[in-house]
């Protein structure tokens, strides 16, 4: 098994005074958390040219722990960090700030974290009486350190199981306030609301760690919570995604859960596959109620992230990244470790569901082969039928979860184009921008922020997205390191600057 590389050590005015304290490789190498907040402005291009039609902003959140974690560190449980970068008139600027989440304040206040990450063990007597959600932050450290969502003209962070919605400044990145849409968003929400850009509605949900139940919501463009339904299941699950389309949502229901009475005993989250369970999606009317959906049964297995969905008449269309065994095989070598090592092992392809909202079909499939994850089409386009996805190879021999390539699959034709970025560089999720000339779909650049491990260089690559096997059109380099994270988003200009095309 491949390691993470080490042969250099990190700038130590740029790593916490404590990382070398902590035995773990999320939080060496390439992962070090790195200390500072950075603005910067007209950025070196060390290789090529910035397009004058790439316009907007791309925005990566990810882990990055201010304090020495209490107890053990997973790699979800990093403060929040968003790194933004701003392509205009051929230029290129750049920010980065951490979320100021609720837990970070406290924690600065006392000096010290004070609450467990999600390999626990959770003091759940705090929340005695209300065990409402899976992200309470009264047990569990909610970081707003996974996703972002542009709505209502705000960046919104959210976290990876689910947990309180922060609105940020798409300009500044500064933290604005927990959004809670005046009050009417009662529950935390999922990682992975979608926004329909049609109509600009925030579409996601709840779900909790005891409630056997999600509690779906639709929020207007205008911040106001338009619907909202309650949606019972089989007991508590650890939904991820969302899917749309202009008048479905599906709901993820898969047979990867915890035993809520363990976690009652133990305080940790023992998650296992239930092999014997199937795996369910429930086709619900975007303003509608259980009574209403339509749930449909397949292989048992797991999706972290769907590409898309869309309607064809009376069917339902949805591609994926699917794992058909997601059991977490631990390796006692790795000591205490070892789970979460276990689980960020990735192996998964590209797979089709098929479903008949009128008659009940369904078929599924699989389209490739190939290890990938964090596929993203053209988000001006969710729930709409789209031709491509890019997503990250991922390797199956390396000890930590890394991105080695780009992926452009056609869904049409059914194939695809590789780009590996090279020995050494970890890679980030890579959003699709479209050119401001217009054109067909994928008439624009792929995105990705890029650490090498030897020097821990940073730089963002832009590919034409018609032809990303020819390498990055431009090479942008940041002025600092960036640690490697989860989620990215592409901000067209027209949403951040109000003479931008």
């Amino acid at each position: 098994m491949r390691t993470y590389a080490q042969e250099n050590p990190v700038d130590p005015a740029d790593a916490p005074t404590w990382v070398g304290q902590v035995d773990n490789p999320y939080l060496h190498g390439p992962y070090t958390p790195v200390v500072s907040e950075v603005t910067a402005v007209d950025l070196d291009v060390v290789a090529g040219a910035i397009p004058t039609d790439l316009c907007g902003a791309y925005f990566r959140n990810g882990p990055n722990p201010v304090f020495a974690p209490r107890g053990l560190y997973h790699w979800f449980d990093g403060d929040g960090m968003v790194s933004g970068v701003y392509f205009r008139d051929g230029r290129a600027s750049f920010i980065r700030k951490w979320i100021q989440t609720r837990a970070l304040r406290e924690e600065i206040a006392r000096g010290r974290v004070e609450l467990s990450g999600i390999m626990g063990p959770f003091d759940l007597s705090r929340i005695v009486g209300h065990e409402t959600t899976a992200a309470n932050p009264d047990y569990c450290k909610d970081t707003a350190n996974t996703t972002l969502n542009v709505h209502n003209g705000k960046i919104i962070a959210l976290w990876y199981n689910a947990g309180r919605p922060y609105r940020l400044d798409p300009l500044t990145l500064e933290t604005e306030r927990e959004e809670n849409y005046a009050g009417a968003l009662t529950t935390t929400l999922n990682a992975h609301p979608k926004v329909d850009q049609r109509t600009g509605e925030l579409i996601g949900y709840d779900y909790g760690d005891f409630q056997p139940y999600l509690t779906y919501y639709v929020i207007a463009a205008d911040g106001t919570v338009k619907h909202k339904t309650r949606v019972d299941l089989p007991g508590p699950r650890l939904p991820h995604d969302t899917t749309i389309t202009p008048n479905y949502t599906i709901l993820h229901d898969h047979p990867v859960y915890h035993d809520p009475a363990a976690m009652r005993r133990t305080g940790h989250r023992f998650v296992a596959f239930h092999r014997e369970v199937p795996s369910r999606y429930g086709v619900i009317p975007r303003y509608g109620t259980q009574e209403q959906i339509k749930w449909f049964e397949f292989e048992p297995g797991y999706v972290l992230h769907m590409v898309n969905a869309w309607e064809d008449g009376d069917w339902i269309t949805m591609d994926g990244c699917f794992q058909p065994d997601p059991t977490i095989r631990r390796d006692p070598a790795e000591g205490p470790l070892a789970s979460m090592l276990a689980y960020l092992r990735y192996k998964g392809h590209l797979r089709r569901w098929r479903m008949n909202v009128r008659t009940g079909e369904k078929h599924e499939q699989q389209l490739d082969d190939l290890n990938v994850e964090f596929c993203l089409p053209d988000a001006d386009l969710y729930g709409v039928c789209t031709r491509y996805s890019y997503h990250q190879l991922i390797p199956t021999d390396f000890q930590t979860l890394r991105f080695e390539g780009l992926v452009k699959y056609d869904h049409a034709k059914q194939t695809r184009e590789v780009y590996n970025y090279g020995t050494g560089w970890y890679a980030s999720e890579a959003p699709f921008a479209k050119s401001t000339k217009g054109g067909d779909e994928d008439s624009g650049y792929v995105i990705s922020l890029l650490t090498h491990s030897a020097d821990y260089r940073s730089e963002v690559w832009v590919f034409d997205a018609k032809a990303i096997t020819a390498g990055p059109i431009a090479r942008v380099r940041l002025p600092t390191r960036a640690t490697p994270g989860f989620h990215a988003m592409w901000a067209p200009g027209r949403d951040l600057w109000p003479d931008a095309a």
